[in-house]
């Protein structure tokens, strides 16, 4: 029973809208294609056809009117009806049958535009009806045909031409000005690109003026308005030709013409500034804008020949779409002018934002292939980058083993032949023996500091070296420096003057040592007249600033930061080999790296140099200096000493055993590990504590290193003291021997040297195992 109740009502229901359906089908659309018209000044009615424009009629096209539209009405539908207008004054009085039903007045925009008048029933009577429109155009005066209908359709209508006629052309202006401030920000990061610059700027402008059309009141008082249009329109003009000539290949040479632009762009529209409030404005438009029309058809002509000249489809495009805004711009303004039919519409607002977006969407696409452009060169030079860098770092690991070779092998008979010159100088006491023996250790002293150079490279080179800092007391060291280089100095005739100073810093004291003999050597080797002055002085509360001063060459302004790099020499083409490698400097560099000192320096060529190092100052305590006392050869500092000798050159072994023995020492001698495994006591035999007080050995060893050594004569002779006298500076072996903690004395070295460390080694804890 409930489902047929349901059933029935679904069924009245259906008949009901069936019903109404019909009933709004039957009421047939009134068109209103004629009109009594009557102006101002005008004694009585004419009779017109709709759609009326009043151009086309030779009326002017602005003032006011009074349109009265008759129809009858087979009946009146409870709802009312609606007049629908494509044009019709947006200022306006509407009265139907004597009764007003609509004043709109909107000030400074008396325009045409499509609406709607609704017209209520009660208002609406059977048969005759009189509808009286009393309108008042600025411009484009005139009436379009209408419709009366029912309000639903009629709306319907009303609402799709407003898309078509004003919320599009909206829309696509909006989409212009983003795009345009997009182009305007690319212009503003890159100033050279002036082309994008200007096609933004007249962009922007245009739709800025394509949306105004359609905006429904103006906040501006009707002259402004006036002035801002007409402004507008020069400066599109004026920037639509300086774009166009920003194209051409090769460009324009003509001056004149970019004067003549700027002048127009500026000068018209202060003319029309002083002519608004005389009435003069539209003599102005009459004048002006078909001139504005000639510029814009030459400025298309000059698009059609970049195009012809660059070949391109972006360019054709382009004079394409210019042309069209061109060919709508002499519509529109036609149509401003009354002369077109009140029904047309503007046609720039909806062709510049197809054309100019056209050609943007074009410029955005090749701008965005050339981001990809660079983008796979960016990726392709860091791999090259890549390529070039690992090449280079395999060319440095190469040069680096180079050198630690090279200089291996150099160092050994240079090694030898110091050990057997101390030798000989102890044996021969004929003064003019004596004087050639002092030139050979000239020479032989001369290449250990050459080949200590690389050591210290290398060694810098291999990431061994880490900053240990102490109280360092500078007048010391400034005396073991002076004291090595006083007697090169006066060889040169040259004053070397240390200053004396109480103060002290805090660094590492080996790097600080190796910097500034390094300096104060570069400073003797380079100065011929004059001297060299060191000084140290406090700077601020917690710094002290060391200076070497020189009147040497001087280094010019454009080498100062050559003369930092490795085998870099200043004032030596020819290699001279008492100026060394032109490594001096490089190991300054990067030893006041890894200390984290500021190093600087300055120079004027022909009148030297001044390098300073800025260390920070250590505790103010004052120590006596330690002065070395040289060694008599008479004595035996090693009188019993039982040394374990373990090194593979002839010549270097047998000078080192020589040199020990005359020292007092009980030396036993091995050419390498398997003739000192052969010597050592058997594996599982008990230790012999008494085989050796001390073993020297050298790193580089045929079946083992020198670490190997070491190892070997703690496992069959116990815990002992040792020291490894190396050759090698490959940071390899460097790096190993730093982490071994064994002492090592690197070949080539001095007399003096070799006796300090063979003495501190026996000093020393004997060495456990090695890692």
């Amino acid at each position: 029973m409930p489902f047929r109740r349901l059933r029935w009502a679904c069924l009245l229901l259906w008949c009901a809208l069936a019903f109404g359906a019909h009933a709004a089908e039957v009421f047939t659309p009134v068109v209103l294609q004629e009109a009594w018209f009557q102006g101002v000044g005008d004694t009585h009615e004419t009779a017109v056809q709709l759609p009326d424009t009043w151009g086309a009629r030779k009326r002017p096209t602005t003032g006011s009117a009074r349109y009265r539209l008759v129809f009858d009405l087979p009946s009146v539908p409870a709802g009312g009806l609606a007049a629908r207008f494509t044009r019709i004054s947006s200022t306006r009085q509407v009265t139907l049958n004597g009764h007003l039903i609509g004043n709109e007045s909107f000030a400074g925009n008396e325009h045409g535009m499509a609406d709607l008048l609704a017209l209520s029933a009660p208002m609406l009577r059977v048969g005759r009806n009189e509808l009286v429109l009393d309108m008042r155009y600025r411009n484009r005066g005139g009436l379009s045909d209408g419709s009366i209908a029912l309000p639903a359709v009629q709306r319907e209508a009303h609402e799709h031409a407003l898309v078509l006629d004003r919320e599009l052309p909206r829309a696509l202006n909006m989409g212009m000005t983003a795009l345009s401030l997009f182009l305007l920000l690319v212009w503003a990061r890159r100033r050279s690109e002036t082309t994008i610059g200007m096609f933004g700027l007249l962009a922007f402008l245009g739709s800025l003026r394509n949306y105004a059309y359609f905006a429904e009141f103006s906040l501006l008082p009707p002259p402004v308005t006036d002035w801002l249009f007409f402004s507008v329109q020069v400066w599109t003009i004026a920037l639509f030709a300086g774009f166009a000539r920003s194209l051409q290949v090769p460009r324009s040479q003509r001056p004149w013409v970019d004067t003549l632009l700027l002048v127009a762009g500026l000068g018209v529209p202060l003319a029309a500034v002083a002519a608004g409030p005389l009435g003069w404005m539209p003599w102005i438009r009459i004048v002006v804008y078909p001139l504005l029309v000639v510029g814009g058809f030459v400025s298309s002509w000059l698009l059609w020949q970049v195009a012809r000249v660059r070949r391109d489809a972006i360019h054709v495009v382009l004079a394409i779409a210019f042309s069209c805004v061109i060919l709508a711009g002499l519509h529109d303004h036609v149509f401003q002018q009354g002369l077109l039919p009140v029904t047309h519409s503007f046609w720039v607002p909806l062709v510049m934002p197809f054309a100019f977006g056209v050609y943007s969407v074009m410029t955005m696409s090749r701008l965005v292939t050339a981001v990809g452009e660079a983008e796979r060169l960016n990726v392709e030079l860091e791999q090259r980058v890549t390529q070039r860098t690992r090449a280079l770092q395999n060319a440095n690991a190469t040069k680096s083993r180079f050198l630690a070779s090279a200089s291996h092998d150099l160092r050994q008979p240079v090694a030898a032949i110091g050990l057997m010159v101390s030798l000989l100088r102890e044996q021969i006491s004929a003064r003019p023996l004596q004087a050639m023996i002092d030139r050979v250790d000239e020479a032989v002293a001369s290449m250990e500091t050459m080949l200590r150079g690389l050591l210290d490279l290398s060694r810098l080179e291999s990431g061994t070296v880490r900053a240990r800092p102490a109280r360092v007391a500078l007048q010391p060291l400034f005396d073991a420096i002076a004291l090595h280089e006083a007697e090169t100095a006066g060889r040169k005739g040259i004053r070397l003057v240390f200053r004396a100073t109480p103060l002290a810093a805090q660094t590492d004291p080996v790097l600080l040592d190796q910097v500034l003999r390094n300096l104060v050597s570069n400073a003797v080797r380079y100065t011929e007249r004059g001297g060299v002055l060191v000084t140290a002085r406090a700077r601020g509360a917690g710094d002290v600033l060391v200076q070497v001063w020189d009147t040497g060459i001087g280094i010019a302004p454009e080498d100062q930061s050559a003369v930092f790099e490795e085998f870099v020499q200043v004032g030596n083409a020819a290699r001279q080999r008492t100026r060394g490698l032109g490594l001096g400097l490089s190991i300054v560099r990067r030893s006041a790296a890894v200390m984290g000192h500021p190093l600087g320096l300055r120079s004027v060529p022909g009148r030297g140099s001044c390098f300073s190092l800025r260390l920070p100052r250590g505790a103010a305590e004052r120590r006596a200096a330690v002065r070395a006392v040289p060694h008599d050869p008479a004595t035996r500092p090693l009188d019993g000493l039982r040394v374990l000798l373990v090194e593979d050159d002839d010549a270097v072994r047998e000078g080192l055993a020589a040199r020990l023995a005359a020292w007092g020492a009980v030396v036993q001698a091995f050419d390498g590990v398997p003739a000192l495994r052969a010597a050592l006591p058997p594996v599982g035999a008990p230790q012999r504590g008494d085989f050796t007080d001390l073993v020297i050995t050298d790193q580089r060893l045929p079946g083992g290193s020198g670490l190997v050594v070491i190892e070997l004569v703690r496992q069959r002779c116990g815990a002992t003291r040792a020291m490894v006298v190396t050759g090698d500076t490959s940071p390899g072996d460097l790096t190993l021997l730093e982490a071994s903690g064994v002492p090592v004395l690197h070949k080539p070295f001095r007399t003096e040297a070799l006796l300090a460390a063979v003495l501190q080694a026996t000093q020393s804890s004997p060495l456990g195992e090695i890692a």
